[in-house]
This record gives C-alpha cells, sequence and structure tokens, in this order.
C-alpha cells in the first residue's frame, strides 16, 4: 500500500501487510502490528476520514490548517496508546469519529434536531452496519461490537471539562495548528499527561503532573473556543450550508446515505444536485469565505467550550480539578462561561426536555417538579433574536427569585411555584457552573393560558390604541391622558393571549379573559394581578424606579385548586422599568428593559423579522440596561 498523508500533521506508511508505522509531528513515530489495529488502520472505511477536515467548511475553502478526522482519530488512539490501555480501549479511540459525515458538525447544522447529539453520533449504528466494521472486530475477538461504544472507556471519551483523549487530541491539533500553541509545547504535553490510578481502574482518570502545563493548557483551550470552534463567522458559515444541505435532502435530491464521503466529492454532489439559485448560494460561500465577524455573535445551538484538567501531583492522595488548586483559573473559566452567551440548552440526557420557549427551557425533575432553566435569548415583538445576551438568565433568575421574597412578604397568603434554586442532583457536574443561578426548581401547575398584564401607566401599545380610540385593551380609559401619564383610577388589568412560539400574543378584553379562564379563576388572576402590581410599585418606588407595567403568569395547583404565581416575576423581559428622577408626563422615558432593543428594531425596519442578529453595540447596551434594573432593585445581590 502507498504512504498515505493523514492529514496535516500525520502521514502513514505500510513497509508489509503487518505493519502500519504512524509519523505523527506532535506524537512522534510508531509501529503498530497488532492485527485488529492494521487491518484497521489499512481499512478504507477508516481511511475515508482522510478527506473529512475537522473544521468542515472552513478547511473545505482554505480559510485555516486541514487537519483531518483521520489523524485525530489516531491521534486519540496514540495518546491512550502512550499510557498502556487495553487494544480494546484502543480500539474504541480509533474508532470514536468513524461515523463523521463529510464537513463534519456542519451536518448538525444540516439536519440535527432540537435536543439531539451530534448527526454522527445519533446515526453512528446506522452508519457502522453499511460498513465492514462489524465482521473486522468480530474476526478480532469483538464480535459484542463493545469497541464502537467508546463512552465505556474513560480514557477516550469522558464528560466536560475532563481530559480525554478525544478533547486532548482536538486541542493540541488545532492549537499547534491555528499558531496557539508551539509544537514543541504540544509534544511536551504529550510526554507529561497520565491515567490515574491505572489504565486497567474502572475509574481512570487523564491528568497533568502540573499546576502550570494545566493552565497553559487550559488557557490555550479557551483561545482556540474563541477564535476557532466558537468564531462566530465560521459558524455563520456552518449554519448557511447547513441550510442548503438540508433543503437538498428535504427535496429528495440528495439522500442521507450519500452523506458520508470526503468533503470535496460531497461538495462536489451539492453542486451537481442544486437549481441555479442554488448554485447561486454555494457560489456565495465559496467566494465570500467568511464574513467579518463585528457584530456578529453565537447563534443558539453553539457549543463553548472549556476544560478543568485533573492535575495529580505525587504525594498526594488523588487528582483534584485545577479550578480546585488555582483560584486564577477558576475565576477564569467562570467569566469566560458568564461572557458567552448561553441560549441552546442540553443537559446530556440528565433530565427530559419538557419545552423550549421564547427564554425558559423546562426539564422534569420528578413527577412533581420541574426545572426551569433562563438562557440568554431575548425576544421582541414575539420574535427571538439570533444572538442572545451573555449572562442575562442570570440576571432574570436572580430577579425573580428576589421578588418571589418581596411579594410574599407584602402578599399574605401568596402561593408561588418556587423552590429553591440548588440544582438537581442529576445535573452533570460539568454543566453546573453554567447552569447555577439561572436555572430553579419549581412545582409542576397547570398553567393558565392568559398573561396577566397589568398597567400602571399608559405608554406603548396602550398609548397607542388609546390615541386612536380612547381605550385601553378595548376598556374606556379617562379622556385628556397624556404619555406616560398614570391611570388615573390606578393600575388596570389588560390581559392577553398566551401564544405558542413563533405566534404573536393578542391583548383581550378582561371579559374574553373571563370566558377563558371561567370562575372563580378569572376574579382571583385579575385581583392577585392587580394587588401584586401594587405591592411591587410601592417596593421598586423606594429603589428609584417606577413599574410602568409588568405581566404575570399564573398556574393551579390541581391538588387545592389554588392559583399560584409562576415563570418569572418582574423582571426586564417581563416589565418596563423606568427611573424616578427623570420621569416626567408627556413623553417617552429612558427604561431598564428590552425597550432599547424594540426601539432598534423599530428604527432598522426589522420589527417582527425572523433572523435577525443584534449588532454587538445594541446586545451590549442591552446587557446594561438589564444589569442596571436588577442592581436598583436588588441591590445586586
Amino acid at each position: 500500500m502507498a504512504p498515505l498523508q493523514a492529514g496535516y500533521f500525520q502521514s502513514l506508511q505500510f513497509p508489509s501487510e503487518s505493519t502500519v508505522v504512524i509519523h505523527d509531528q506532535i506524537y512522534g513515530d510508531h509501529h503498530i502490528t497488532e492485527p485488529i489495529l492494521v487491518e484497521l488502520l489499512r481499512s478504507p472505511t477508516l481511511q475515508r476520514l482522510t478527506g473529512v477536515w475537522q473544521s468542515g467548511i472552513t478547511a473545505l475553502f482554505n480559510l485555516g490548517p486541514r487537519v483531518s478526522r483521520f489523524e485525530h482519530s489516531v491521534g486519540a488512539f496514540l495518546l491512550v496508546r502512550k499510557v498502556g490501555a487495553s487494544v480494546a480501549e484502543q480500539v474504541a479511540a480509533l474508532l470514536h469519529d468513524v461515523s463523521h459525515t463529510a464537513l463534519s458538525h456542519v451536518m448538525d447544522w444540516a439536519l440535527s434536531k432540537p435536543g439531539e447529539d451530534s448527526y454522527h453520533e445519533e446515526h453512528k449504528e446506522r452508519y457502522i452496519a453499511m460498513t465492514p466494521l462489524p465482521q473486522i472486530l468480530a474476526r478480532h475477538g469483538f464480535a459484542d461490537l463493545k469497541p464502537l461504544h467508546e463512552h465505556l472507556y474513560p480514557l477516550v471519551e469522558r464528560p466536560a471539562p475532563h481530559l480525554c483523549a478525544d478533547r486532548l487530541d482536538y486541542a493540541l491539533r488545532d492549537a499547534a495548528a491555528f499558531g496557539k500553541m508551539p509544537l514543541a509545547e504540544a509534544q511536551g504535553v504529550f510526554r507529561a499527561f497520565a491515567a490515574f490510578p491505572d489504565v486497567e481502574s474502572p475509574a481512570r482518570l487523564m491528568v497533568l503532573p502540573d499546576v502550570s502545563l494545566a493552565l497553559r493548557l487550559s488557557r490555550v483551550y479557551i483561545e482556540c473556543d474563541r477564535d476557532v470552534w466558537c468564531n462566530p463567522s465560521h459558524i455563520d458559515m456552518y449554519k448557511r450550508t447547513g441550510q442548503i444541505i438540508r433543503d437538498l435532502v428535504e427535496q429528495g435530491k440528495v439522500s442521507d446515505n450519500e452523506l458520508w464521503c470526503p468533503d470535496d466529492e460531497f461538495w462536489a454532489l451539492l453542486r451537481s444536485a442544486s437549481n441555479a439559485e442554488g448554485l447561486k448560494d454555494l457560489e456565495r460561500l465559496e467566494t465570500e469565505g467568511a464574513p467579518e465577524i463585528k457584530g456578529l455573535g453565537l447563534p443558539p445551538g453553539a457549543k463553548v467550550r472549556t476544560i478543568d484538567p485533573d492535575v495529580y501531583i505525587p504525594g498526594q492522595d488523588k487528582p483534584c480539578p485545577l479550578s480546585a488548586v488555582s483560584d486564577t483559573w477558576a475565576r477564569e473559566r467562570e467569566q469566560y462561561i458568564q461572557n458567552q452567551a448561553y441560549t441552546t440548552t442540553d443537559l446530556q440526557g440528565a433530565l427530559p426536555l419538557v419545552a423550549r420557549g421564547k427564554v425558559r427551557d423546562l426539564y422534569e425533575v420528578d413527577e412533581k417538579t420541574l426545572l426551569f432553566i433562563a438562557t440568554d435569548r431575548i425576544s421582541a415583538y414575539d420574535v427571538i433574536m439570533e444572538n442572545g445576551i451573555p449572562n442575562k438568565g442570570v440576571l432574570l433568575t436572580l430577579c425573580t427569585k428576589t421578588w418571589f421574597k418581596i411579594l410574599s412578604d407584602a402578599v399574605p397568603g401568596l402561593r408561588t411555584h418556587f423552590l429553591t434554586l440548588d440544582l438537581p442532583p442529576q445535573i452533570p457536574t460539568s454543566l453546573r457552573p453554567v447552569l447555577q443561578n439561572r436555572s430553579m426548581q419549581v412545582r409542576k401547575l397547570k398553567i393558565l393560558p392568559i398573561e396577566a398584564i397589568v398597567r400602571g401607566y399608559i405608554t406603548g401599545s396602550a398609548w397607542n390604541e388609546y390615541k386612536k380610540s380612547g381605550t385601553v385593551h378595548g376598556i374606556p380609559v379617562a379622556p385628556g391622558l397624556q404619555e406616560s401619564q398614570a391611570f388615573p383610577d390606578g393600575p388596570i388589568y389588560t390581559p392577553s393571549t398566551k401564544a405558542e412560539q413563533g405566534e404573536h400574543d393578542e391583548n383581550i378584553h378582561p371579559d374574553q379573559a373571563t370566558k377563558i379562564l371561567g370562575e372563580p379563576h378569572a376574579s382571583t388572576v385579575a385581583a392577585l394581578a392587580i394587588k401584586l402590581y401594587k405591592a411591587a410599585h410601592e417596593y421598586a418606588l423606594t429603589r428609584g424606579v417606577i413599574i410602568a407595567d409588568t405581566k404575570f403568569e399564573f398556574g393551579v395547583d390541581e391538588a387545592t385548586n389554588e392559583v399560584v404565581l409562576a415563570d418569572e416575576v418582574l423582571t426586564p423581559d417581563s416589565s418596563r422599568f423606568w427611573p424616578k428622577d427623570s420621569y416626567a408626563v408627556g413623553r417617552g422615558q429612558q427604561s431598564f428593559d428590552k425597550q432599547f432593543l424594540r426601539d432598534w428594531l423599530v428604527k432598522e425596519g426589522l420589527k417582527g423579522k425572523e433572523g435577525v442578529r443584534m449588532t454587538e453595540e445594541i446586545a451590549l447596551k442591552t446587557s446594561e440596561k438589564y444589569k442596571e434594573a436588577w442592581e436598583r432593585i436588588t441591590g445586586g445581590v
């Protein structure tokens, strides 16, 4: 067999049918003679990955180094081999990426469904059944096909933020290829890492022996995440390419069985399957390249990555995460996570997903409890923006917790659905940093199908209706009011319907809400909403804030038939906050909420349009408004 250029850092030679020599610029030269490993390395099924680039579409167009899936697979194999792992674990490492399609993770943007793993993982069994791999494994004593399940081998795959062969190899290769780490330094990491306590322990860990080395690797990993894996311009190309692929598959012009081929062959297939308009889209990708990063944010589905390597220093009883021995790294990692907009939850199967809303994702903890996770998504005019507001979900959750306490003290007998900010034990350790303080466990309720809006001041859509008809939600109000004036007879209850995601809420008259809810719930909701608004308004004034209007949501405890306050309360997402010191009747007001975003959408002609991405400036200023509201009302705690 002729020598094989396996990728950016790697080549293979085949001096005989029983030997393979791997030349790897990071890991050195290795002679492989085990029959199953030799047969796999020579197999067309595995060698297909020499034409599948880790960076997908950007590598195909030479916008970055062409590190191949094959050399990464071989690299992961060499890592576990270095510490003396079993042949089974070496095979698992070698085959862990074998089901990757053309263009790598571009296919996730094309065909993966919400809540699913990556496309190649979801369809691994189907792909493997189309290959000779089961027969090869069976010939060498692995008829149970266990090595095809890499999660059974802790050195190959471990949940983030631990190190494992998969995670360490792609980090070292991309770090060296993209100039984030000198080749000699990557070689030093290879020499240094070890398995603890040994390669046979069921709880074996990949560890580093030095805090400074672990800190260096962790910082480089963040650089790669920021500039390469989560590069917004690259993700934009992934997303656009994914849309083209999805359209062609849905039209039946590309079969999903044709996805497993080298990148250049697949691109030729897309061109041959496309009509004239589709060809223009493909040619734009080819000629325009990556868009400028300015103004681009991470879209929903982008995965922010960090590591927290286990460090074992001889003399210690056991390894511990780098963050446990380095306060510096603990702060840096937390800051990086918090500075990224967290727009899509993935609990790795720990809890079943119940629903995704405009902002919150709901998971079932048990038959009586839900986990509400506030993402950093933001919507305006019933449309979710393409990018999010970093840390917004944390501010909403902490603000809600504070208001539940204030309202419970102010309104005797009030019941809320809130239980605790503590995460349920099922949540994996790796997910806890990003989920803490943006999640709350709540009681399951039968949610009532209206939004209980209370308006204390005439503004927004209410002001527009009043100018035309002298009414608000069809309710006659006093004549002669000026914009932003308080309603002279006190706050008014102006409900709306609760629309499905993607639909629009509809303002309705209280009488219609009564027909929807029936009695006694309709009267209870109306009276309780007014009472809660008055209590919140009175408290907010002491903090220098006017609550112009807000919406509450309620549910029913089916065991007692009681109405219970639910969802978020009195946040910048659900309320209109004005600074008291600059308030004046007869004009619009400054605000501490998403009115800033709404105004920008109207000005740019984007109101109600799908696919809108906020500019960096708008996202930053909106974030500042939310933070100011939280600090004013809660004192920042």
